[in-house]
């Protein structure tokens, strides 16, 4: 045994090259698992001046002096336009993967100008030729202004009149040329599929990949949850099934088929084949969806969504598109990790919510684990820790998606008059049929929760209805009017009690995160963002814990952009607390440090804390199964932990493991 200095036993060759093994190791897993500072020059614009984001000046004016919306419909979308001005437009730059595109053009043949889906109601239709609004065989001509290429109309009524009232269908074409620089520049998903193929555009999602995709457990999962989108013979068998039965707001099959197709953006396929796995699954992504024109409010928020997640996360994000162009300076270059995916608009045919394209994106992100975000968020150091505790708790054994809770105690009392109170609450205020409190509409999943969403999505659009039951009245599904309420009623439906802590708090709670100081410990600084969520007297009679994941209610890019830079700039230095689970004016490391202190807790926030020390565990999570190893058997699994969420579902659990925890 080798001695110290100072006489007394030291640690002998053998341990200290064991010991440093495993700092070595340690510090590998470290870089793998924690998110990397970007510096701020490698992904913010090079100026915040502008409101446009291509290189070139601004050319293009709207068509309207009127108030423009925004480009997501509101519960007051009237009002909405009259509080944000028109921003001026840029004229489209051809991306460099683009350039060799107008080539393949030729093939296809000389073709005539068409017209394609431009905008719904209460949104903005970004064109380069005339546009029309109206629907059917009556519509409204609105010229382009002379000598500009490109012009922005605001689809509405306060704006281009009622002129088919009662008509919830109406909406904005725009006039294109294909071959064009406009054109090219088009969400792929509004071309004919010939056109689109030769943008270098890629399918990457439909029925029939779906279909033939079913050789996984995850593929079978996507295939169960979207086959009453996509097979004639589901349909057919649901024909004689009363519990099945569309109504007259069913969308046909033919549409629904269609709203099934994504195609990756001809500058991200790269990006995507690099992130998928061998069978063309994200491991771990979170998931976002828009509209709106590129330099428009939706857009710019967006951007500082993306911006925060490559600051902050390890992660891939995964933008769905539904509008007619994205903006110029999302590249690769930029976000390395932005996977920017296109959409079909809903349309005139299916008159829903612009929101239940949430619900439709995490059908189609194939995603193994997912995280939602509206663009209305922004992500905090410390959010990857929600994909460790999403694969724990949806399993196989609990194949349902889990919602945070919402800040506010949504019930009867509160809006006596929607439909769905009839089937869960006949007996106010005690409502007992709810199984849990109103959760906000920002959802984890695993793809065991795909069939979940796929069943409710497919209730909503083909107006299923849930039938009458003892102590609960019939409800028409289609008529549920947004997303967060049918995915309410669907938790309350299936008696689902999983609910996630708030992890999506105000942007404004973040404020007391950005004035701590290390020298506070595990105390939060006072103020609201260290304040419990608001009470009630059945669920939550203390309140619930936050978790500060993420921001919400972003809805001003340049304020968005501010708390995103002072936050990134007290990480940097060291000085945010690692520590962003807050309880009873305490902060909390991780779940099982929150569980420890307080059992009774109805919210989860289960999972496994990184950044590790060197007596820690480290937690991996395949499958909703958790496996410890100690920080001295790291070195032999550092390659599988690496690629064991990719193909989860085929490999076996690791043989090291001292412990398994559901």
């Amino acid at each position: 045994m080798a001695k110290s200095r100072k006489g007394k036993p030291g640690p002998g060759l053998v341990q200290k090259a064991l010991f440093l093994l495993s700092a070595v190791a340690l510090l590998a897993l470290f870089s793998l698992t924690w998110p990397q500072g970007y510096e701020e020059a490698d992904i913010a614009p090079k100026s915040r001046k502008r409101s446009g984001k291509g290189k070139r000046k601004h050319k293009a004016e709207v068509t309207t002096e009127e108030p423009k919306l925004e480009e997501n419909p509101s519960d007051h979308p009237a009002q909405d336009a009259a509080e944000e001005a028109s921003p001026q437009v840029s004229e489209p730059q051809v991306h460099e993967d683009q350039q060799a595109a107008p080539n393949h053009m030729e093939t296809v043949g000389e073709v005539e100008p068409s017209w394609i889906y431009c905008a719904g109601q209460w949104q903005e239709c970004l064109c380069g030729g005339r546009v029309k609004w109206g629907n059917g065989d009556l519509w409204k001509m609105i010229e382009p202004p002379k000598g500009k290429s490109i012009h922005k109309v605001v689809c509405s009524i306060d704006v281009l009149g009622d002129i088919i009232p009662g008509d919830g269908g109406k909406h904005c074409q725009c006039e294109v040329t294909p071959g064009t620089e406009f054109y090219m520049q088009l969400n792929p998903m509004l071309m004919p599929r010939e056109l689109a193929d030769s943008t270098g555009s890629r399918l990457i999602a439909s029925c029939e990949i779906f279909e033939e995709g079913q050789g996984t457990p995850a593929g079978r999962a996507q295939w169960q949850a979207t086959e009453g989108f996509c097979s004639p013979a589901w349909e057919e068998k649901a024909g004689g099934d009363p519990t099945l039965k569309g109504g007259e707001k069913k969308v046909e099959l033919s549409v629904l088929q269609e709203l099934m197709q994504v195609r990756i953006d001809v500058r991200f396929v790269k990006t995507y084949e690099r992130l998928v796995d061998h069978n063309d699954w994200i491991p771990e992504a979170f998931v976002n969806y828009y509209a709106g024109a590129p330099d428009g409010k939706h857009a710019m928020m967006s951007d500082e969504l993306i911006r925060s997640v490559h600051l902050f996360s390890k992660q891939p994000i995964i933008v769905f598109h539904l509008g007619s162009l994205t903006p110029a300076s999302w590249t690769p270059e930029r976000f390395p990790r932005l996977l920017l995916y296109h959409l079909a608009p809903l349309g005139p045919k299916v008159q829903k919510s612009f929101n239940y394209n949430k619900i439709r994106s995490f059908l189609l992100s194939r995603v193994l684990v997912g995280v939602e975000l509206d663009s209305d968020q922004f992500v905090a150091p410390g959010v990857d820790y929600m994909f460790n505790m999403t694969a724990r708790e949806v399993t196989e054994d609990y194949p349902i998606p889990i919602l945070p809770v919402h800040y506010f105690s949504f019930t009867q009392k509160d809006a006596p008059s929607n439909i769905w109170w009839r089937r869960f609450c006949q007996d106010p205020p005690k409502c007992k049929l709810h199984s849990m409190r109103w959760s906000h509409a920002h959802p984890t999943w695993t793809y065991w929760a795909l069939p979940w969403f796929g069943k409710w999505l497919r209730r909503h659009f083909r107006d299923e209805q849930l039938r009458e039951a003892p102590g609960k009245g019939p409800l028409r599904v289609a008529d549920i009017p947004e997303d967060e309420d049918m995915l309410n009623v669907a938790a309350w439906e299936d008696k689902v009690t999983k609910q996630w802590c708030k992890f999506d708090n105000d942007r404004t709670e973040f404020e007391e995160f950005i004035k701590y100081e290390p020298s506070m410990g595990s105390r939060c600084p006072r103020g609201t963002g260290c304040a419990n969520i608001m009470a009630d007297s059945r669920f939550y009679p203390k309140g619930a814990a936050k978790a500060h994941f993420t921001a919400h209610n972003a809805k001003d890019p340049k304020e968005t952009a501010r708390w995103i830079d002072r936050i990134n700039a007290r990480y940097k230095k060291g000085l945010y607390p690692t520590k962003v689970i807050v309880y009873q004016g305490r902060l909390f490391a991780n779940g099982a440090e929150l569980r420890a202190e307080f059992p009774d807790m109805p919210c989860l926030l289960r999972g496994c804390a990184l950044p590790l020390s060197m007596f820690d565990f480290l937690c991996v999570s395949l499958g909703g199964k958790l496996h410890l190893f100690t920080i001295f058997e790291i070195q032999a699994t550092i390659h599988w932990r690496r690629h064991a969420i990719a193909d989860w579902h085929e490999r076996p659990w690791p043989q090291k493991a001292r412990a398994y925890l559901r």
